[in-house]
């Protein structure tokens, strides 16, 4: 029994390990920290014995609980990265002097995501950054193609109204064919 259970996870690791690197790819940049964090998912599906599952039922449970702990990830490191201005007020000004000589195309992608409310975001980051088509997401999402599309269109609008005010995106997600160039 045990040995069968042992096999049975092995093909699922297989089987969901590089979907769900890919959608912890769309959240965060660094594929080492991905990895990580599918291999941390995967303990906690063996201790708690998720495994057991049907398999629509864990392979739906997987995507949630990926995408779930990239945002535990980011929000842990976002809070962590935070510095107070009494704490560090050299490196502040440093970093003050140098922003004009150098752009951070991720800050503004960054930025502009921010401004999306976060289903939207999720379904942007998941089609244009994950490549991930309509039919995809949906079913990770457990939602329609139609709604897919209406996130779609809406994070388009939130880009257009941003790069009115930042044309410098529009040119970098243009370049990263993230967007359409009649945007």
């Amino acid at each position: 029994m045990a040995t069968e259970r042992k096999e049975r996870f092995r093909q699922q690791f297989q089987q969901y390990y590089p979907v769900l690197c890919r959608i912890a790819h769309g959240y965060v940049a660094d594929p080492d920290d991905c990895e990580d964090i599918v291999q941390d998912l995967f303990v906690s599906v063996w201790s708690r014995g998720k495994d057991e599952l049907p398999d629509d039922e864990l392979g739906a449970y997987l995507k949630m609980a990926v995408r779930n702990n990239c945002l535990t990830f980011l929000r842990n490191r976002r809070s962590s990265d935070t510095v107070s201005v009494d704490e560090k007020p050299s490196a502040l000004a440093d970093a003050a002097t140098d922003d004009t000589a150098t752009t951070d195309y991720a800050a503004i992608l960054g930025r502009v995501l921010d401004q999306m409310p976060p289903k939207c975001r999720e379904v942007f980051v998941m089609c244009k950054l994950q490549k991930m088509r309509y039919r995809e997401i949906a079913d990770a999402l457990n939602i329609s193609e139609k709604t897919v599309e209406n996130h779609i269109g809406k994070a388009i609008r939130i880009i257009r109204d941003y790069g009115t005010a930042h044309p410098l995106l529009l040119l970098l997600l243009a370049s990263l064919q993230i967007i359409a160039t009649d945007v």
